[in-house]
């Protein structure tokens, strides 16, 4: 968005925005990147950094090794492991501990439940110390390098996003946690009834024993918010903040930190309060900047961007070859069209969030019902829109954008999966080729070339593409899957298991090597060994849709209806407006006799896709075997409209027409059908006992 900007603002200077930031580091980390980007001769560095400070490396709340040790400790040992002998050893290690399959790779926030740190708890301490000194530190690395640096404070979602979690003050007698209690519940009761003024006496009640309980200032600031009271809502909203205990989102006294050492930083140092920009927005206005506790919309890094690009352009001032304080701002649209930005790229990202609303500590926090319910309600109204006019226009507005910025690898390879989406597979490979040529050691856009060229049934092109990209990351486990896929492809079948089998030395917990593995077992005769792969491929899900489809249809192959079931409904919870989803839930429901559900998953499919044939087509059977006749005949008129040469369609749309009391509509449909097919006896049947009734 700062690229965007920037270059909308200033169309004749060549302006690149480079970020060195990744998941799950903090400032420990950032300091060792800092100093590497001292080397890459950067006008201006943009610092914003605060929320992993708890639950980061060596944070007081962090599953990466101990737990804030001595700050020259933490620097030897990220020193050591700067080394390829440090990271020799740290493997070595690794290897002998034998950590559990579950611990042993990323597993997002869900790692951190056991991780909880109150306010008060005296290691917070040495995170605010640490964070100071490695705030210092970068700021004189970039002095040192002579970038200019934009420091910001930052933006939380503080009205939208209850606590992950929250305790009581250690200490309480058995008297006041008994009488607290019974207050907060009072609250509870009062506030789902509405009675906000009734909940809040006792929820200040509860607060005047104990007011570090996260959830009770949460619940607090509703209520003030509910009566108007807006001051003390926000105080409410940053204290029930700063007491989550699942400290995920940076608190005050780091952003006060920051302030400190902003206002303070030199001549070179422009400060920016991020967190009071976004706290000084329309109240309910969250919900639409961040997608849950600290990500942010497109609105909301529209809003963050224009906060720092001020900064940016004073420290660049002649570089940018003119004053431009008069030039307007560039708006939310003119950035969207800039970055390719469409509803296709909103509803990817809202079905990424859908994915991880599903999981802890998403799932205990206290509005988690409403937001997911919000969230599939935005999903369901672009899944509404005629997909494939949705990827028409994504299609037309990246090839715009790049005839703005001809030379965007980031625009190509949005390109090159819409054109795969639209079928074009020609032209994704072109645009595929293209961000290869931009980027030649992206590992990322390697794979997707090589996935493109599967898709044309080009496995040798493929294969080479694959392996390009493991030249660059040799331990991506999806790169390896699809090299091993692409080689069973191939038939060379011993380069495919060698393949799946160093997947699951990677990550033992990757059921797609798993599920690739057995179907070479089984291929082989080798019965034992397949089952094997396959339990582990089931026990070992991967958590995406996809994959989970993948699952599925490996169980109903096998006449596992009732595990194939399971893993269609799950994917279903992850892309619940995927109408193939719904089409394959609901034959693997009726495999397994569950036949109250099919109905609705038939119907949800030919909803979602009005022009899937076999939506509408299962749809109408299933109406008409519970005595719908009249819905039946509506179905089966739009498969025949869909595909008119459909026998069997037009045949069932005939005897529903039937059914329904539409005798002429039903004869003028068989009749077709006997056009279409003579020897049908069933049509023919048919007629002639309408015939017979009316007679004709």
């Amino acid at each position: 968005m700062i690229e965007a900007m920037l270059n909308l603002r200033h169309p004749e200077v060549r302006i690149e925005v480079v970020s060195a930031a990744m998941t799950g580091i903090n400032s420990h980390a950032i300091r060792a990147i800092a100093r590497d980007c001292a080397a890459a001769d950067g006008d201006v560095w943009v610092i914003y950094m605060g929320n992993n400070e708890v639950v980061g490396p060596f944070g007081a709340g962090t599953v990466f090794g101990p737990a804030t040790p001595p700050l020259p400790l933490i620097r030897a040992s990220l020193w050591v492991k700067s080394l390829r002998t440090g990271q020799l050893l740290d493997g070595l290690r690794a290897a002998v501990e034998a950590l559990p399959e579950e611990s042993a790779e990323w597993g997002g926030m869900t790692m951190f439940l056991e991780q909880q740190v109150r306010a008060d708890d005296p290691r917070m301490r040495t995170v605010y110390h640490h964070f100071e000194r490695n705030l210092k530190d970068i700021l004189s690395i970039a002095r040192k390098s002579g970038a200019g640096v934009v420091l910001s404070t930052v933006a939380v979602n503080l009205e939208d996003c209850p606590p992950f979690a929250s305790s009581l003050r250690p200490g309480l007698s058995k008297e006041e946690e008994a009488r607290w209690i019974a207050l907060f519940r009072a609250g509870v009761r009062a506030q789902e009834a509405g009675l906000a003024s009734e909940a809040a006496l006792r929820f200040a009640e509860a607060a005047a024993i104990d007011d570090t309980m996260a959830e009770l200032r949460y619940r607090q600031a509703q209520c003030a918010a509910a009566l108007g009271r807006s001051e003390e809502a926000r105080e409410h909203f940053i204290a029930a903040r700063d007491l989550d205990t699942l400290r995920f989102r940076c608190d005050s006294r780091l952003n006060e930190v920051t302030r400190a050492i902003g206002r303070q930083g030199g001549e070179r140092v422009r400060f920016v309060d991020a967190a009071r920009v976004f706290e000084s927005t329309e109240a309910g206005a969250a919900g639409e900047l961040f997608y849950e506790h600290v990500h942010l919309t497109f609105e909301g890094n529209y809003l963050l961007a224009r906060a720092l690009v001020p900064e940016i352009e004073s420290l660049l001032g002649s570089r940018l070859g003119g004053n431009n304080a008069s030039a307007r701002w560039p708006t939310l649209d003119q950035c969207a069209r800039r970055l390719g930005w469409t509803e296709l790229s909103r509803y990817e990202a809202l079905l990424e969030m859908n994915r991880r609303l599903m999981d802890p500590p998403f799932t205990g926090q206290l509005n988690h019902d409403a937001r997911l319910q919000k969230l599939r309600a935005r999903m369901e109204q672009i899944a509404g829109a005629d997909r494939g006019a949705t990827v028409r226009d994504a299609v037309a507005r990246c090839e715009a954008a790049l005839r703005t910025a001809p030379n965007d690898p980031w625009l190509f390879r949005q390109l090159a999966s819409l054109q795969e989406q639209s079928g074009d597979f020609a032209e994704a490979e072109k645009s595929a080729r293209r961000v290869v040529q931009l980027l030649p050691a992206s590992s990322a856009d390697w794979s997707q070339l090589g996935l493109i060229l599967v898709r044309e049934e080009q496995y040798d092109a493929a294969a080479a593409a694959f392996q390009k990209a493991l030249e660059w990351d040799s331990q991506d486990v999806w790169t390896l899957q699809n090299l091993a896929q692409c080689r069973v492809r191939q038939g060379r079948r011993e380069e495919a298991q060698r393949g799946f089998e160093q997947a699951v030395r990677l990550k033992p917990a990757f059921g797609p090597a798993w599920l690739g593995l057995g179907r070479l077992h089984e291929e082989a005769g080798r019965i034992a060994e397949a089952e094997e792969c396959y339990r582990k491929a089931l026990s070992h899900r991967i958590l995406r849709p996809q994959d989970l489809a993948v699952l599925g249809r490996l169980c109903a192959l096998r006449g596992w209806h009732d595990a194939a079931v399971t893993n269609f409904l799950d994917a279903l919870k992850l892309d619940p407006f995927n109408p193939r989803l719904h089409l394959e839930a609901g034959r693997s429901l009726a495999a397994s006799g569950r036949s109250n559900e099919v109905l609705e998953h038939y119907g949800e499919a030919a909803r979602l896709a009005p022009d899937l044939l076999e939506a509408r087509y299962l749809y109408g059977l299933e109406l008409g075997r519970r005595g719908r006749p009249a819905e039946a005949a509506v179905e089966f008129a739009a498969a025949v409209e869909i595909m008119p040469s459909m026998v069997e369609a037009r045949l069932n749309l005939a005897i529903a027409l039937s059914q329904a009391g539409r005798p002429a509509e039903a004869k003028v449909e068989l009749e077709r059908v006997l056009r279409q097919s003579p020897t049908n006896g069933v049509a023919r049947r048919h007629l002639e006992e309408l015939r017979a009734r009316t007679n004709d």
